[in-house]
């Protein structure tokens, strides 16, 4: 259960908390330079596109049932898909991009505004519910998402990711990746707060058999214990590693 963080007083009587012990990261108060970007971007020839999604568990490291909690949590389908490796299937939908100058990104000698991803399609498309049922505050560099846990009517079920750093490499021909920090917040449990880093990486290509564009990468998520709203990010408590390829439909 989540635990009010202890203030103390400063200069003046003003309240202030205790951070950076320990290479710890405040999720109550994020510093907001901590989003280097305002969403992670992709090529700007995938903008009014839809994927085929292929994700699937090659490795888990740690504390199994952390791993799994934060994968199910992050919309993982079916504890099959975790346990026993299988391939889990979805589509993702890719929109253009904000119109922001951290948004645009050179291509043979032009400067191109990218894509992102349609991220309440693409969660209520891998949970199997309408997109409706997964409001998305696209506007705000958090992206913060939210979803009924199990595709209850119950609000105590409501699960909320919302990201608090961000880090980016934009696309380029080698490729292009991110690195999210995601607080995951269940309002059945107390409000508990967990959190997950995504690290992903990908590179483009094309199926030698269907002339198809391609992208396969790799996704890395690893968990951290929360104390006090202060995530302990230099000691992980899992890791969880996937592969993934997206084709075009």
């Amino acid at each position: 259960m989540a635990v009010t963080p202890q203030r103390i007083k400063g200069v003046g009587g003003a309240s202030q908390r205790i951070e950076g012990i320990g290479g710890g990261f405040d999720i109550l108060t994020p510093d907001p330079s901590s989003l280097s970007s305002y969403d992670v971007y992709y090529p700007t020839s995938m903008t009014n596109t839809q994927w085929k999604v292929q994700r699937v568990v090659t490795s888990v490291e740690g504390d199994v049932g952390q791993a799994e909690a934060a994968w199910s949590l992050l919309g993982g389908s079916t504890q099959r898909a975790f346990t026993s490796q299988l391939t889990e299937v979805y589509y993702a939908s890719f929109i253009a991009a904000p119109d922001r100058n951290d948004a645009m990104y050179e291509y043979n000698g032009e400067m191109v505004r990218a894509s992102v991803l349609d991220r309440s399609s693409c969660l209520a498309n891998r949970l199997g519910v309408e997109t409706d049922k997964v409001p998305w505050e696209k506007d705000s560099p958090q992206q913060t998402i939210s979803y009924l846990r199990n595709n209850t009517n119950n609000p105590k079920d409501v699960v909320q990711l919302s990201v608090v750093q961000r880090k980016i490499e934009p696309p380029t021909e080698k490729g292009f990746g991110s690195d999210e920090l995601i607080k995951i917040s269940q309002q059945s449990l107390g409000n508990i707060d967990r959190v997950a880093r995504v690290k992903t990486r990908y590179r483009r290509g094309f199926d030698e058999s269907t002339g198809k564009r391609i992208i396969d990468g790799i996704e890395i998520v690893t968990t951290y214990r929360v104390l006090d709203g202060v995530a302990g990010v230099e000691m992980p408590t899992s890791t969880c590693k996937s592969r993934i390829r997206l084709t075009e439909s």
